[in-house]
């Protein structure tokens, strides 16, 4: 089954990669993949037929969704990479098989050292450890991955793709899993993850990590978990019979990949164009619904600010860095929800409350071709960023 969807999307996609070649201009790619029902030109987990691996390595920044003409032109990239690296020209490169980019691909995943660490009770209540090389003598700072899918699918193990990222340069990184909308409602996805903070910090000495150097990250649905504890103020509880919950939840930075800052309805309609406040995410995530909307109660919406980010921002925020792959440009919010609800406006107006409150904050947006470099070596970025605030 796997073998017969790869090949139907090598024939599904040179189309794309065909139209991306004649239109240099990064026009929205017209024709969809069968995978594609509602013709928005992504793809969720949840709509795609394929090998979940295959989905983690089109997923590059582990957002939980594939654009279509980005998987396009990725496809092709790494084909001719491989034609190159073969010495073989005279073999098109998008007839290059498949399942060598599932192989060897851009962001080929590494093994944990430490895999299923257990944090907590719920079978989803686990990270993986994947450790920089360290004197003994001296622990290394840490950054922690929460992985996105619109709080209903993803895994820890998307964040294999990028762990060499850090690991490379001195930084431990944990990937971790936390109870999804169907599992529990928030504030339970908000707690977990705070929890797994903490128990690494518990913990720290065991895996050589610097439990005063720890950073959070993560896309889109975990870039609001990682913002939730960036900017909450601290969960340490002296009292608690649990020794883990007297850790501190604070961070010395926070990386965040197309972001959202608010969960409430209400500002998402007020600042971002289009349906991304109708989103079917956020109703599964609180537990209402399209026909319930407008009969949200008082107890609801509270629990829809308490697990907002912007609700907790203030000066005391750690440093924060923001990565979008789409332009500032409103009018792309009207295209779809999705697009809506990943749009830098998100981003950009708590950049303004940041520079006010005098908190490092900055926004990258995709506007050109130079972007979109850029965006596509994040991680370098991200690097220095992290090494400067983890001094």
């Amino acid at each position: 089954m796997a073998t017969r969807f790869v090949a139907a999307i090598i024939i599904a996609m040179l189309p794309f990669s065909i139209v991306f070649a004649q239109n240099n201009d990064d026009r929205f790619v017209r024709r969809m993949t069968l995978d594609d029902k509602n013709g928005d030109g992504k793809l969720t987990q949840t709509e795609f037929s394929g090998p979940n691996r295959l989905f983690e390595r089109l997923d590059a920044d582990g957002d939980g969704v594939i654009v279509l003409k980005e998987a396009a032109k990725t496809l092709k990239e790494f084909r001719a990479r491989v034609a190159k690296l073969r010495g073989d020209r005279t073999q098109p490169a998008t007839d290059r098989p498949l399942n060598s980019f599932m192989r060897t691909g851009i962001g080929r995943k590494v093994k944990p050292d430490f895999p299923d660490v257990r944090y907590g009770d719920h079978e989803r209540h686990v990270f993986d450890i994947y450790q920089t090389k360290t004197d003994d003598s001296k622990p290394a700072p840490c950054m922690i991955w929460i992985h996105g899918g619109g709080f209903r699918s993803g895994d820890k193990s998307q964040g294999g793709l990028f762990a060499s990222s850090f690991t490379d340069h001195g930084i431990h990184y944990v990937s971790l899993n936390y109870r999804l909308s169907h599992h529990a409602l928030a504030p339970a996805c908000f707690h977990d993850c705070a929890r797994a903070l903490q128990f690494i910090r518990r913990n720290a000495a065991k895996w050589n990590i610097d439990k005063e150097r720890i950073a959070v990250g993560g896309g889109s649905a975990g870039s609001g978990l990682s913002q939730w504890l960036a900017f909450h103020e601290d969960l340490a509880d002296a009292n608690a019979t649990d020794p883990v919950l007297r850790e501190s939840t604070r961070v010395s930075a926070v990386i965040l990949l197309n972001a959202q800052t608010s969960y409430d309805l209400r500002w998402i309609k007020e600042h971002i164009p289009g349906d991304a406040w109708k989103g079917d995410g956020l109703q599964e995530l609180f537990g209402y619904t399209s026909e319930t909307i407008n009969e949200i109660s008082e107890e609801k919406f509270r629990t829809i600010e308490e697990c907002s980010p912007l609700t907790h921002f203030s000066a005391d925020a750690p440093p924060i860095l923001f990565f979008y792959r789409r332009s500032r440009d409103p009018r792309i919010a009207e295209q779809n929800a999705m697009d809506g609800i990943h749009h830098p406006i998100f981003g950009l107006e708590l950049k303004k409350i940041a520079d006010k409150v005098g908190v490092e904050c900055e926004v990258f947006t995709v506007e050109d071709e130079e972007d979109r470099v850029f965006y596509n070596r994040r991680w370098d970025y991200t690097v220095k960023f992290l090494k400067k605030h983890f001094g």
